[in-house]
């Protein structure tokens, strides 16, 4: 699984008031690797899964087959993202 996520510092942050992008790779449910990107762009079509603290423009995701998905608050790092995605804890942006 390869998740897509913006970050302000070290919390997760809407794509613009984003200060870094990364794709963090897990493997059997561990973080495997964490891989910088330099802008939002270049991770469509590069992760599985696109995931935000409020809804956003996410139809690039979409066509390229990731599934957006929203935090259910905007004070997340990594590590709490990933437990929350793989917990379930994340919002479908379809029940939004």
């Amino acid at each position: 699984m390869r998740l897509g996520i913006p970050l302000k510092g070290e919390i997760i942050s809407p794509s613009s008031e984003a200060e870094k992008f990364v794709r963090v790779n897990l493997i059997d449910g561990k973080i495997d690797s964490i891989d910088d990107f330099e802008s939002r762009d270049s991770l469509v079509g590069e992760v599985d899964f696109f995931i935000t603290p409020k809804e956003e423009y996410v139809f690039d995701f979409l066509n390229m087959g990731a599934e957006p998905l929203v935090t259910p608050t905007d004070e997340m790092n990594i590590d709490d993202v990933v437990s929350a995605f793989l917990f379930r804890e994340l919002y479908s942006y379809a029940i939004i």
